[in-house]
């Protein structure tokens, strides 16, 4: 999971809103197989430091996908990942 967390990009200049780009990011781990079902996601700190985004938009991806059912969230604990294929 740490690899994954490095290879997210986000592209300042894109049209395309920040939240989307992580959700798309997430999305494309869990096809490509570099993160699974049940898989921890970075915590909501994690990607806004290591990203320069805002907790919004991590928490807004997170909840784009969460509404999806692809995320999950434990109270406490944080978001993983609740399904290992995307249709």
């Amino acid at each position: 999971m740490n690899n994954f967390l490095k290879n997210v990009k986000i592209n300042e200049h894109s049209l395309r809103p920040k939240y989307r780009q992580l959700a798309d990011a997430i999305l494309d781990g869990l096809e490509s197989g570099t993160i699974h079902k049940d898989d921890i996601l970075p915590s909501l700190h994690s990607f806004c430091t290591t990203l320069d985004i805002s907790k919004n938009s991590v928490e807004k991806a997170y909840n784009t996908l969460k509404h999806q059912g692809i995320v999950g969230s434990i109270p406490g604990k944080g978001y993983y990942v609740a399904k290992d294929k995307v249709f």
